[in-house]
């Protein structure tokens, strides 16, 4: 049997239902019995628990009075009880128990335990006993009351309650965050493990302790000033709190959640802290901000316009360059539609069917991620051109789109520019060809018809003089043909068709045929070449160089071998194709590799006929249609050149 001493005053129960007077006498008073048993029946006792036992008992532990509740308890009358002693009714075990409580009521000292008494049914019940003592005139103790009450409820209770902040301080223990319970004074009333960790206190150094026993005073008045304002308000306050760890280092951000504790009465009785630290949140956030003003920054100092709009053409926002190239202001052209502000009817259905197709199919059409030339509209409804390109964004589980639009204006004015004067050059490069190729056929022509007629007269070295005039003539004549072949070249980029190179390349080794004969010398179609997409004049032509160029560069008497081959690029980014024409030359030293492409310059002397015009043709065709031209020295010895073209 738990029992529990309890001196002083008597509990609220007993407060209710006895009342302790010195002047009390058992004679004539019985009416105060009955007046506490009708109370006693009043209280109803709905929640199943047992009557309240009420007795008196005189200073020899005799009954002199018993309540009726004593029948449902124990099934004896009530007028049996009169007289008899506590010994005698409890029996040794239980009055043994009882002896301590007895001797200290009857020394005129109130006492209250709890024990188990057993019904007459077996049932163990519970209980809480509570003896007043009752006094003379003359201060010795008279006797006493008895009151027994069922507390099997209240046990039931306290182990629910015991259970509830088992759980509650399992809870909070285990939290990886800082709790504390302050009262009304700001004394701790509760610190958890971690906030014990955190301030390198033990729990008997903080219980019972202010802010002001534990940090520095202007921190702790702080502290105080927001208990105050939370326990004043009743509202929560959250905050984030800077603090600097022994004043070094990085500062260390706290999350701090403060609300008020309320009694059953609703009372405010203190208040409730929760912090952690949030030092990685905070700089995520901090480096987060810092990004996307950064991004902002490069979004409005681009010098092309950038627009953002939703999958129905929508603006979302646009940077400062679209303010200055389309004259709006930004606020005027967020919430419109692109297409009908910045982008005239002729264009707008083409890049709303852009966004539908990507939209329905993710396919990205003929604008997305392309630049693509189409006509703009100015808000004072000037047209203009610009080079536009569309790239699709997941941003926030949709899409969106980023339009990007450079102003070409200048450029297409520089083009025309361009184009007038490559017209008036090419006529210059015509006449100048054809008027300087006149007076030089002319000169060639006399000179052989003086040497001719006047050479049996001349010396050797007379006669030489007028051949070099004759080679001369020839050399310049071909120069002059070559000028104008490049010329062409720089504006090759019409009559492109689907060629078939495989009979480009059996059509330029027929012109060979005799140079082959005479130099015993092969050439060589290795596979199927491609179907190139080319004006079939401008492959022939760089082919017919490539070839020509590889017949006439051999090591000595050595018969020429040539092979002709497909190029198919490897990278998915770079969509050409091409030819790869192979031999086995002398090659090319690594400091002349470049400069072979270039106009007129060679790596040769004389001593081997051209102009040093063949591979810049070859390189210009190639940059007109997409692609490019190189060198690369072969695998045991050679050359190997490549052309391409775009797809």
């Amino acid at each position: 049997m738990a029992i529990c001493l309890r001196l002083g005053t008597i509990g609220k129960w007993a407060s209710d239902h006895t009342v302790v007077n010195r002047d009390f006498e058992i004679q004539g008073k019985s009416h105060m019995y009955g007046a506490a048993e009708n109370r006693d029946r009043k209280s109803g006792f709905s929640d199943g628990s047992m009557p309240v036992l009420i007795s008196y008992v005189d200073a020899e532990e005799r009954f002199r009075f018993n309540n009726t509740a004593f029948e449902e308890w124990f099934a004896r009358p009530v007028a049996s009880l009169t007289g008899e002693t506590l010994h005698e009714f409890f029996g040794d075990t239980i009055y043994s128990e009882l002896l301590p409580y007895l001797e200290v009521a009857l020394t005129g000292r109130q006492v209250a335990f709890e024990s188990t008494l057993v019904r007459h049914d077996g049932e163990s019940v519970f209980t809480q006993f509570i003896l007043v003592p009752q006094l003379n005139p003359d201060g010795r103790t008279a006797g006493f009351y008895l009151l027994v009450s069922d507390f099997n409820q209240i046990r039931h209770m306290r182990t629910a309650l015991g259970d509830s902040e088992a759980l509650y301080h399992s809870l909070v223990e285990q939290l990886p965050m800082c709790l504390l319970h302050k009262d009304l004074k700001g004394r701790f009333t509760f610190a958890n493990s971690q906030f014990l960790e955190f301030a390198g206190k033990t729990a008997d150094e903080v219980i019972g302790r202010t802010d002001f026993d534990l940090f520095p005073n202007e921190l702790a008045r702080k502290y105080r000033d927001d208990d105050q304002k939370v326990v004043e308000s009743c509202e929560i306050l959250d905050t984030v709190e800077s603090h600097q760890i022994d004043g070094e280092g990085e500062p260390r951000y706290v999350q701090i959640l403060k609300t008020p504790m309320f009694a059953a009465d609703r009372n405010v009785i203190g208040t409730q802290v929760l912090f952690w630290d949030v030092t990685e949140k905070h700089v995520a956030e901090a480096a987060l901000n810092e990004s996307t003003a950064l991004k902002r920054a490069i979004f409005d100092s681009a010098l092309d316009c950038i627009v953002l709009v939703d999958q129905d053409g929508v603006i979302l926002d646009v940077n400062r360059s679209t303010e200055r190239v389309f004259g709006y202001r930004r606020n005027e052209l967020v919430g419109r539609n692109m297409d009908d502000t910045l982008v005239p009817p002729t264009a707008s259905d083409r890049t709303q069917a852009n966004r539908k197709r990507y939209n329905s199919d993710r396919e990205e059409g003929s604008m997305l991620g392309k630049r693509v030339e189409i006509s703009a509209q100015h808000k004072g409804g000037r047209v203009f051109d610009v080079e536009m390109a569309m790239q699709p964004i997941p941003y926030e589980r949709r899409t969106i789109f980023a339009v990007f639009l450079h102003d070409i204006t200048a450029r297409k004015q520089a083009e025309a520019e361009i184009a007038q004067k490559n017209k008036d050059l090419e006529t210059l490069l015509y006449v100048a060809s054809h008027d300087l190729r006149e007076p030089l056929r002319a000169i060639r022509s006399f000179t052989q018809l003086l040497l001719k007629k006047a050479g049996a007269r001349l010396d050797e070295t007379e006669q030489g003089f007028l051949t070099r005039v004759i080679d001369g003539a020839d050399r310049l004549n071909q120069l002059l043909e070559d000028v104008l072949m490049l010329s062409r070249a720089q504006r090759a980029s019409e009559g492109m068709q689907l060629v078939d190179s495989n009979v480009v390349a059996r059509d330029v080794i027929r012109q060979f045929d005799v140079r082959l004969s005479e130099t015993r010398g092969t050439v060589e179609i290795i596979g199927e070449l491609p179907l190139i997409r080319v004006d079939p004049r401008w492959l022939r032509q760089s082919l017919f160089n490539l070839v020509g160029n590889a017949l006439k560069f051999r090591n000595g008497e050595e018969p020429p071998s040539v092979e002709i081959s497909a190029f198919e690029s490897v990278s998915d980014e770079d969509s050409v194709n091409g030819l790869v024409v192979c031999d086995r030359g002398p090659g090319i030293a690594d400091e002349h590799v470049e400069r072979v492409f270039q106009l007129f310059q060679r790596a040769v002397g004389r001593k081997v006929e051209g102009t040093g015009a063949g591979l810049a043709i070859v390189r210009q065709v190639s940059s007109r249609y997409g692609g490019n031209a190189w060198y690369e020295p072969r695998n045991g010895g050679g050359s190997q050149f490549t052309i391409t073209f775009r797809k």
